[in-house]
């Protein structure tokens, strides 16, 4: 017999009234047996409630039962609804924040490649180089050898 059926059968049917084969096995299973002890422990307790006498309710009784019930109804419900409110809070909290950051937040980085303006704004400029004499001095007085005249006449010497 299967654990399942024998805690069924003890569940449906009185103590005194058990079959030889669920005997056998709740003999041998200590988890049946600690089960059908436990199942005739709550079967003693309420027969002991049945026959004592039901308490006659105080006057307003019924008045404070249902106040009761309903403040706890509504407490319910506000904490409920407390926990949904905060959920969306922080939920509108995080988009804003996401929204925020991807304003503010420049469009090339890493993992981007910079834009066109940058490229442009990149490119070193020869005219500032040379009068800020960042190249050496050699490479200056090179190129002031090599460069044309401001004289584009082609003629040397004569102004």
């Amino acid at each position: 017999m299967r654990c399942e059926d024998a805690r069924t059968i003890l569940v449906e049917v009185e103590g005194g009234e058990r079959s030889a084969a669920l005997r056998e096995h709740v003999a041998v299973c200590p988890a049946c047996r600690a089960y059908a002890n436990d199942l005739e422990g709550l079967r003693i307790g309420f027969r002991a409630l049945a026959a004592q006498s039901v308490p006659e309710p105080s006057w307003g009784f019924a008045a404070r039962l249902v106040r009761r019930l309903d403040v706890e109804e509504w407490s319910r419900g506000a904490d409920f609804l407390e926990q949904v409110g905060r959920r969306v809070v922080y939920a509108a909290g995080l988009l804003t924040l996401l929204l925020l950051l991807a304003l503010v937040l420049p469009a090339s980085g890493p993992l981007r490649g910079p834009t066109a303006s940058e490229l442009y704004w990149a490119q070193p400029d020869t005219a500032t180089l040379a009068n800020y004499s960042i190249l050496p001095d050699e490479t200056l007085e090179s190129r002031e050898l090599n460069s044309p005249a401001p004289n584009s006449s082609g003629a040397k010497g004569k102004p």
